[in-house]
């Protein structure tokens, strides 16, 4: 009971579950818009790679491989505007080639820029430091939760509230839902839906560039084959159980992020119970998670069909 309450394990959690929600963010800006990313698995882990080969490359600066990471899978992420947008590909189809493409990419590309294999740790970073804010600091729980984290979290953080002002108060943002509740209708409003969907592609590869250039300069500081974990993944399932709600998504993330420092903590106390168990805590929560969602869906079109029969 007491790790639940203890204070670092909720600052852990927020850093967590950071690029958990970056990730977020991209996926729900394509569901919105009707398109099925599951991509971005392989996009986090080939923006861990950017990231890193720009920081080594030029002197440990982690602003220029965040930037590098960012511009770099935003441009990746036209291969699969290609494929969905253009040539009409089965969205889930094209998410597993960009995820096998991207980890093959990745080991290929370890060993032609780094000459190694498996694993390459940065020596020479210049690491973010933590960020305070003083108006927070009487504030309890909040202070907790934002006070010394990275500018990132302080970034992610505002995201979520911009995120909702963009999609529900924004012209751009109605032109994306009403694009993924029905492409016919938002064609005879004059909406231009090729537009709007590589619009949230190149979106969406841009967070997933920040995510992994914070999961692999501010969190790990090294690449490594297979890091992501499958962050993508959990991303995804966040979005699906938040409703595709910018609110909702974050808090689903900081609750992923919070199963994943317990099992930090409970690894480092020494409590005898296997490293393997600890790390499946997080996935076995996303089941739970998704199958939660599922039986919702199911109840509520159960109580909708039960109300057109009345």
């Amino acid at each position: 009971m007491e790790i639940i309450f203890n204070t670092s394990v909720w600052a852990a959690a927020v850093r967590v579950a950071t690029p958990l929600l970056l990730a977020a963010f991209g996926c729900l800006l394509c569901a919105k818009a009707g398109i099925t990313n599951l991509a971005i698995d392989g996009f986090i882990t080939v923006g861990c790679f950017i990231s890193v080969a720009v920081v080594n490359l030029c002197n440990g600066n982690v602003w220029l491989g965040m930037l590098g990471a960012i511009v770099g899978i935003a441009i990746y992420s036209t291969i699969f505007g290609l494929a969905v947008v253009k040539f009409k590909a089965n969205h889930i189809i094209a998410s597993i080639a960009m995820n096998l493409l991207s980890g093959g990419l990745t080991t290929f590309l370890m060993a032609a820029v780094f000459h190694t294999q498996g694993l390459f740790r940065l020596s020479n970073i210049k690491k973010l430091q933590p960020v305070s804010i003083g108006f927070f600091k009487n504030i309890p729980v909040i202070n907790v939760l934002i006070n010394d984290q990275s500018i990132v979290v302080h970034f992610t953080i505002l995201m979520v509230i911009a995120m909702s002002f963009i999609l529900r108060r924004t012209e751009y943002g109605l032109k994306v839902t009403a694009l993924g509740q029905s492409e016919g209708a938002a064609r005879s409003a004059g909406i231009k839906p090729a537009r709007v969907c590589w619009s949230v592609i190149l979106l969406s590869g841009a967070f997933c560039g920040l995510a992994g250039a914070y999961l692999s300069t501010t969190i790990l500081s090294e690449f490594s084959e297979g890091m992501v974990a499958g962050r993508g993944f959990t991303a995804y399932t966040a979005v699906v159980f938040g409703g595709s709600n910018p609110i909702w998504v974050g808090l689903v993330t900081l609750l992923f992020g919070f199963a994943d420092a317990i099992g930090i903590q409970v690894e480092l106390m020494g409590t005898g119970i296997p490293t393997s168990v600890v790390s499946m805590l997080p996935y076995v929560l996303a089941l739970v998670v998704l199958t939660v969602s599922s039986l919702s869906a199911k109840a509520r079109e159960n109580g909708k069909i039960i109300l057109r029969r009345k």
